[in-house]
């Protein structure tokens, strides 16, 4: 019993250690510095929209200058801006600080590609938000005053959000962003194509007319494919403190990161490829890009379970399961003809982003090993 306060000193004393004192100021910073970016988005938005709609009223959606589409393209620009800037600052200041070691040309594609990513996911969901209001208000118009308020709300939101994900990326951060454009990228693309019957053939029909719905459906192709491509060196940073945490000997070490981080930046640069080469322009180079992702996503599991000593074994299953799934998935349009292309694309490209977001985040956790202050706060449960 004459332990248990020393314990809860101790306790008190690790709560109370400059690093944790510094992780609560750069906390406390970043918090602030979201903020004033989100009331300058506000203001900036809200001025935008009133000049914009001046002497008119909108409705929420529906029209190239409803309140919606004119909020979505600003705070497009905001967040994006914004998440450009917190990025460049965070480095500048030491974050990520390995990151230095690459060329300068990756290091500027990085940023311009989930900058950019960002900014699409803004406007999406912009848009997406107002649809949905513009139902449950049937009829509605906005004068400018208040559609420059709605707009500078949006605005605020997503500039908040993208300051706070700019100065902290991180691999799992990156994995979910890319989930999330191609995710909603495609959803906007099936809510607006003019081609209803593009289910009966396959997703890559979305991508083939001249429509904005198109457009928008290549360009998640393209930015998820960027964005992965960007993530690829976060998992092979984490691999390379994943092997020397294991004294794998340095020459091996850097062949095994350099192979991973290829293998992971080939997915995002097939994915890319295909959005750029439509089903409509070359249907055999549009399907071998398609093709090459799965393909890429069965070599990284081979090679993690040859090469990366001390895998976690629910990684190693997971990507089994993947991998069967997927296997299961084209049997089942072909030759069972239990469903169309669309249906086995739909299973096969769920499974490859469930399985992108597990195996980074376990990468992740398979790069820190338990560390002793882990273990002391484990004694105190």
């Amino acid at each position: 019993m004459a332990a248990e306060p020393q314990r809860v000193l101790n306790a008190r004393d690790r709560s109370e250690s400059p690093l944790v004192r510094v992780w609560h100021s750069s906390a406390a910073r970043l918090e602030s510095l979201s903020t004033r970016w989100a009331i300058a988005a506000f203001v900036v938005a809200g001025i935008i929209t009133i000049v914009v709609m001046y002497g008119s009223r909108a409705p929420l959606a529906g029209i190239d200058r409803s309140v919606g589409n004119i909020a979505a393209w600003v705070t497009s620009g905001l967040a994006g801006l914004s998440f450009a800037t917190a990025y460049i600052v965070e480095a500048r200041r030491g974050y990520d600080s390995w990151r230095r070691k690459l060329p300068i040309a990756k290091r500027v594609l990085d940023v311009v590609a989930t900058s950019v990513a960002m900014g699409m996911l803004s406007y999406l969901g912009v848009l997406a938000v107002a649809s949905l209001f513009q139902l449950g208000f049937h009829g509605l118009t906005i004068d400018p005053l208040g559609g420059g308020a709605l707009a500078g709300a949006a605005a605020a939101t997503f500039t908040y959000v993208a300051v706070l994900a700019g100065s902290r990326v991180t691999g799992e951060g990156l994995s979910i962003l890319a989930t999330l454009v191609l995710f909603i990228g495609t959803i906007g693309s099936m809510l607006s194509t003019p081609d209803q019957s593009w289910w009966q053939w396959h997703f890559s029909e979305l991508g083939n007319n001249h429509a904005a719905s198109a457009y928008r459906f290549n360009l998640a192709l393209i930015l998820t494919g960027l964005v992965i491509t960007v993530l690829a060196n976060y998992v092979g940073h984490d691999i390379d403190l994943a092997l020397r945490a294991r004294n794998v000997e340095k020459k091996k070490r850097m062949r095994r990161v350099r192979l991973f981080s290829w293998l992971y930046a080939g997915i995002g640069i097939f994915m890319s490829i295909a959005g750029v080469v439509t089903d409509g322009m070359s249907f055999p180079f549009h399907v071998a890009a398609a093709t090459g992702m799965t393909l890429t996503v069965g070599v990284i599991v081979y090679f993690a379970l040859r090469y990366l000593p001390g895998l976690p074994r629910e990684i190693t299953v997971f990507s089994l399961l993947v991998l069967a799934g997927t296997a299961v998935a084209v049997l089942l349009w072909v030759p069972i003809h239990y469903y169309n292309l669309t249906g086995m694309e739909f299973i096969a490209a769920g499974l490859m982003f469930a399985w992108l977001t597990v195996f980074v985040r376990g990468i992740a956790a398979y790069a820190r090993p338990e560390t002793p202050a882990d273990s002391a706060i484990d004694g105190l449960s």
